[in-house]
């Protein structure tokens, strides 16, 4: 009997920890939340982040504190998340450049593919190929036969070493057996002045970026690398109307947290992510930012993130880049 009452008496007690945990699980999050973005204010990555998140905190009922830590590529934010605790309170934002760093960087303080896992893909982000408007070609075919014909002055600009502009111009490149020269600038905004004089040729960057001088006259959309054409730029031809076929790449942004993180908070978080990303006003906002919103599950977002290492990493090998 008493071997019974024991036995009885445990049964509870275990009953009674898987119950607290449940309801503290059902509870999460309980305190603000805490996201990192790995690059300075005003960038595409720190607009829409700010965006979500003001949904997101009336989603899941929590403050969300945002923090900017730029630098090295992504790495010094991203690095701060990988080591932080794994209690589903602190997250990270990334985008492409997340993927190819290992690619790039011989040393890294954390593994990108190993220390964080995802929670959601916020959106894709086609790049825009512009072309200065003081150069001759105003098509992607006659810009592509310029570029030929004229390697001295086939010039790329980009936002920085490393970055998915540069990336993207040199596939582009290798698809189109171009000869092209980076020229990495730091930000945007000094790249600017270049592209709009004609000391540079072109560049890979964002719709939302590039679309107000392109109608302004002062640059030429050539093409998207969206597979349709994009609703805030529906006059720019996909670079498969323009004549390059299988180009429909770009960046993209999302959502990650330390790999220690559990399954279940990954999943509670995805699920509010998913529900912010379904509104319809905030994606036409996103749109707008040139961002296509796609969500999706946590694991599914790991394999995406794993396939993009992948590819960019055969782009970065035959152009023989290297950062230290």
């Amino acid at each position: 009997m008493m071997r019974t009452i024991t036995k009885g008496i445990a049964a509870l007690a275990v009953a009674g920890v898987l119950s607290c945990a449940g309801a503290a699980r059902a509870e999460y999050p309980e305190k603000p939340l805490h996201i990192v973005v790995p690059y300075t204010t005003g960038g595409v990555s720190d607009a829409v982040t700010r965006l979500i998140a003001r949904r997101l905190s009336d989603e899941v009922g929590q403050p969300i504190v945002i923090e900017n830590q730029g630098g090295a590529n992504g790495q010094i934010g991203s690095s701060t998340v990988a080591r932080s605790a794994p209690d589903g309170y602190t997250f990270v934002v990334v985008v492409m450049a997340h993927a190819i760093n290992p690619s790039l960087y011989k040393r890294m303080a954390y593994d990108p593919l190993r220390d964080l896992r995802g929670i959601s893909l916020f959106g894709r982000i086609p790049m825009l190929l512009v072309s200065s408007g003081k150069l001759p070609p105003r098509s992607l075919a006659e810009f592509i036969a310029w570029a030929r014909a004229n390697p001295d002055r086939a010039t790329f600009a980009s936002s920085g070493a490393g970055s998915g502009a540069q990336l993207t111009a040199e596939k582009f490149a290798q698809e189109n057996g171009l000869r092209i020269t980076h020229v990495p600038y730091k930000g945007v905004a000094p790249a600017m002045g270049d592209l709009l004089s004609g000391q540079v040729a072109a560049i890979f960057d964002s719709v939302q970026t590039m679309m107000p001088q392109v109608k302004a006259g002062k640059l030429r959309a050539l093409a998207i690398t969206s597979a349709e054409r994009w609703p805030a730029a529906p006059e720019v031809p996909t670079m498969e109307e323009a004549g390059v076929p299988g180009f429909a790449l770009g960046s993209w942004i999302g959502m990650l947290a330390p790999s220690g993180v559990p399954d279940a908070l990954a999943a509670r978080m995805s699920t509010a992510v998913q529900r912010v990303l379904d509104q319809p006003d905030l994606r036409a906002q996103l749109i707008e930012y040139g961002v296509d919103p796609v969500g999706g599950k946590p694991e599914e977002f790991d394999r995406f993130i794993a396939s993009e290492a992948q590819r960019w990493a055969k782009v970065i090998a035959e152009a023989g880049i290297r950062l230290e």
